[in-house]
């Protein structure tokens, strides 16, 4: 791992911030201990002492956000007015990196995320095209209730993904 680097990045879950570390590579993935155990501290200097043993060096100023409370309070009413493209996309790359979707994992969080890359699609085109519209403006994509029912889906097993590695209940 020596020689690796990591992004520092603040999760909000179940009302806490943690941070965890999230490192860019073939295929992009979070660090993990001897144990094969989610990196979680409770701030960036916890973290810190505990990636100097593993080699790897922060770069990156401020983390990234991930405001996963949000994600879940959208789950319990999901509606088409909700879905935050930039938001939502974060989050299902978040997951993506966490389940090693990239990496060829085979488990029920990767089969449902690929299942639903349409709707993935039109996340990263709905926050993208936003990105390059005139000022005041924003592209929202429309959303058919079962693409709705599939991103449900897909951050409910995300969240469920993130609480058991984030308690190391693997």
């Amino acid at each position: 791992m020596e020689g690796r680097v990591y992004y520092l990045c603040r999760v909000r879950l179940n009302g806490e911030g943690s941070f965890v570390a999230w490192s860019p590579g073939e295929p992009d993935s979070f660090l993990r201990d001897a144990a094969n155990r989610l990196l979680v501290a409770r701030n960036p200097e916890a973290l810190m002492t505990a990636t100097r043993s593993l080699g790897v060096t922060q770069v990156g100023g401020e983390p990234t956000d991930y405001d996963l409370d949000r994600i879940r309070e959208w789950c319990a009413v999901p509606e088409a007015g909700g879905v935050d493209c930039p938001a939502f996309l974060n989050a299902w790359n978040f997951f993506d990196d966490l389940a090693g979707l990239h990496g060829g994992a085979d488990t029920p969080y990767t089969r449902l995320s690929r299942e639903a890359a349409g709707c993935y699609d039109k996340l990263f085109w709905g926050n993208n095209l936003s990105a390059v519209t005139p000022p005041g403006e924003r592209f929202t994509p429309s959303w058919e209730p079962d693409e709705l029912d599939r991103i449900r889906r897909v951050m409910a097993a995300g969240l469920e993904l993130v609480e058991a590695e984030m308690s190391g209940s693997r």
